[in-house]
Parts: structure tokens; C-alpha cells; sequence
């Protein structure tokens, strides 16, 4: 089963604003076994509209359009769709009081000109906006089903998750299980050689990589006229995957590395601490992020210069004077010294050279050194990381997560 994603907006089109929706749309879709063929986007300009509209129709099952169901005189996605499909609009009672209840809701009359975004034809199923004033809409049209949708990600994605997916989840024919198994510490290369003979299309499904931002993610996808057998052959698949790669697994769909880790802290009810040089808090604030730290986080120190260190973690003096701020030695007694110093059961420490400049052939840009202090040994180790100041920034937190995480399995 196919679909087809289409944007609708100048700004999309221009480049002044990322279209966000259509990746977010194409990977729920694909969880109940819907594939996209083909990413669209078009202008505020109902021909554009419409003609993206002709088009899709003839090559797709599956049509869902973001954006132009505003009230303004340049949204125009349903006046342009429905007239493409020959599908007179009127006002839905029920649907304009409930945009007059939202603005209610804040204190406000509502402006006469959102009375448009009550419009629809009597075919539509309407799909309810709790975070805006623009309905979205189904129509089921011969053999393709159309859905628009408002374009702000905030009104979009909830309207997609608890009444789009569930819909289609009805309408099709078969039964279909998603698992993606997230990997870190391997390239893209690395993982198809280990799952050599697993990776392609078969008649149960597929198996395929993908590369996310800092982590390679196996989707495995199975379709099967029997539930119970999809959940096993899916299983199956599981662990075929985790026998061959299940040292570099961090976790599975949504799971976060970081949420993982707190979740293990809170259950085995350690603490930990953390002392920063070259990622300056990224590391406290991607733990900070997960809900319920506060349980489990002592304090986060930055100690960008030499005087910080020895201050606040009690790195010596003579360690900083024989083999400087970027070394093993001072990650270790970082991480040891905000262990002790904060109490925590587990200390984290970078050092590091994340660029541009500051560089020298000894130690070079992306040179970095990561601790990990516990009461039985602290840990160190050397990275050689590329990438932009941001990047190899990121790439440091995310590498003593995994170190840290691999040290709880």
C-alpha cells in the first residue's frame, strides 16, 4: 500500500521553513505498514494545489497534505482539493462552535474570518484540532483516501497519532508489526556486513538501515493476515538481529539512551555527577531532560579552564603542567573528583578539543577523553571525533552515555 506526502506552503518551498511533517508522517506510516512513494511540496496557489492533487490520485492509494487550512486568503488547501475532487464545501455547525469554544476557552471572540475553517464536504470525516482552530479531514475518494491536515508540528503530530493512524489502522487488509532496534559504536557499512543475508524485501516483510542522527536504526517490518503470527515472526527477527549486534544495541523505537540510563539509576537507586570542559553541560542537560532525574542527579559542574578544575574537582596542578586539560589522566581525576566532592555513586567526566580551533598536531581537533568514576574503578577513554564544534560536541555526550550504559548491562 502506497502514499504520497504533500506540503503545502511558500514557506516550505522557499526554504524558510524545514518540512519537518513529512519525515515525522513517513515513519508513522510506515509502522502500520503504509509505504511513501513520494514526498511533494507545492505553494499556496490553488492550480499547484490542485494539480498535486490530479496527480496523486492516479498513483496512489494513500494522500495525506499538510498545511493551508488556516483562515487567512492564502489558505487554500481545502477550497483547492475539494474543487479538484468536484466536492462542494458547507458549513459544519458543530465544527463552528467548536472553534468559537476554543476561542472562548482563551477569552476571545472569534474573527469572522475563521468561519472558513468550518467548511467541509458532507463526505469528510473530520478530525478534531485540540491545539488550533483548523480541523483536518478524511475523505475517502474512489479508490484513494485523502487527508489533510493542519502544517504547525504541534497541531499535526497529535491529530496524525490518535486519530489518523488508528483510522487507517481499520482499513487495511492485513496486520502489520514495526520494531526499530537502535544501534551505536557502528557505521552503516558495519552493520549490513553483520546482517548479511537478513537485509532486503521478502514475502513476510523487510528488514532495512537507516542512518539517524548519531545511531544506525535496523526497521524491521512484518505483514502477515494473522496477528498472533506477525508478534512472533517479529520476535524472531528480534533476536536473530540481537544475537549478531546486541553489544552495540541502546534501545528499541522510541527508547532514548539517556532515559534508559536514568531509568536504571532510579531502579537500582544509585546516583551520579557529572563535570564538564569541552561539551560545557550538554551532558547535565541531555540527563536533566528526562523525567524524574531529580532523584538521581547530584550536580553538574563546567569546568572550562584549569583554575575550575583544580578548584571545584581537585585536578592537580602538576597533572594539568605535565600533560594539560586534554589528557587521561585529567579526565580521570575529573570524574573521580566529582564523585567525591558531590557524593554521587557514579562521576562522568570531558575534556576535550572540539574545534575550530585550538588544535595542534599532538592533539588535534576532536581529541577527546571521557571518565566514568565508580566505587570499584573509573574508566577512560580516547576519542577521535569529527564534525563540526556542535557536532563533535554531541558525539562526546553520546559516547559516555554508551560507555556508561554498557557498564550497567
Amino acid at each position: 500500500m502506497n502514499a504520497e506526502i504533500i506540503a503545502v506552503g511558500d514557506e516550505v518551498v522557499k526554504g524558510y521553513t524545514i518540512n519537518t511533517n513529512a519525515s515525522y508522517i513517513a515513519k508513522q506510516l510506515q509502522t502500520i505498514g503504509i509505504i511513501p512513494d513520494y514526498h511533494t511540496a507545492v505553494r499556496d496557489q490553488a492550480a499547484a494545489i490542485k494539480e498535486a492533487i490530479n496527480t496523486a490520485i492516479v498513483r496512489s492509494k494513500y494522500i495525506i497534505v499538510t498545511g493551508g487550512l488556516g483562515p487567512t486568503k492564502d489558505d487554500l488547501t481545502k477550497e483547492a482539493v475539494c474543487e479538484a475532487l468536484g466536492l462542494p464545501l458547507c458549513i459544519r455547525v458543530n465544527v463552528l462552535e467548536e472553534i468559537k469554544a476554543y476561542f472562548k476557552e482563551m477569552n476571545q471572540i472569534m474573527p469572522s474570518i475563521n468561519e472558513k475553517q468550518a467548511a467541509f464536504p458532507e463526505e469528510a470525516y473530520i478530525l478534531k484540532n485540540n491545539y488550533g482552530t483548523a480541523p483536518g479531514c478524511i475523505i475517502e475518494y474512489n479508490e484513494a483516501i485523502i487527508i489533510l491536515l493542519p502544517g504547525p508540528p504541534y497541531e499535526m503530530q497529535p491529530m496524525l497519532e490518535n486519530e489518523v493512524i488508528p483510522y487507517l489502522k481499520q482499513k487495511r487488509a492485513f496486520y502489520n508489526e514495526t520494531l526499530d532496534i537502535k544501534l551505536f559504536g557502528l557505521g552503516e557499512s558495519e552493520v549490513a556486513t553483520q546482517l548479511q543475508g537478513m537485509l532486503g524485501e521478502f514475502e513476510w516483510g523487510s528488514i532495512a538501515t537507516y542512518v539517524g542522527e548519531y545511531e544506525i536504526i535496523v526497521r524491521i517490518n512484518i505483514q502477515s493476515g494473522n496477528l498472533e503470527k506477525a508478534k512472533e515472526q517479529l520476535q524472531q527477527k528480534k533476536k536473530e538481529v540481537e544475537e549478531r549486534l546486541g553489544g552495540f544495541i541502546i534501545g528499541y523505537n522510541k527508547d532514548r539512551l539517556e532515559e534508559i540510563i536514568v531509568r536504571f539509576l532510579l531502579k537500582n537507586k544509585k546516583t551520579i555527577a557529572t563535570v564538564e570542559s569541552c561539551t560545557g553541560g550538554l551532558l547535565a542537560g541531555t540527563l536533566i531532560n528526562c523525567g524524574g532525574v531529580s532523584a538521581c542527579f547530584n550536580e553538574g559542574i563546567v569546568t572550562y579552564s584549569n583554575t575550575a578544575k583544580m578548584k571545584y574537582v581537585d585536578v592537580k596542578e602538576a597533572t594539568l603542567q605535565s600533560v594539560g586539560a586534554v589528557s587521561y589522566q585529567t579526565a580521570r581525576e575529573m570524574a573521580e573528583g566529582v564523585r567525591k566532592c558531590s557524593g554521587a555513586d557514579i562521576g562522568l567526566s570531558t575534556t576535550g578539543i572540539a574545534g575550530p580551533d585550538g588544535g595542534t598536531p599532538e592533539k588535534p581537533v576532536g581529541l577527546v577523553y571521557i571518565g566514568i568514576a565508580t566505587e570499584a574503578k573509573t574508566d577512560v577513554y580516547e576519542l577521535h571525533l569529527k564534525g563540526s564544534r556542535r557536532t563533535i560536541r554531541e558525539k562526546t555526550v553520546k559516547n559516555i552515555l554508551f560507555q556508561l550504559y554498557k557498564l550497567f548491562k
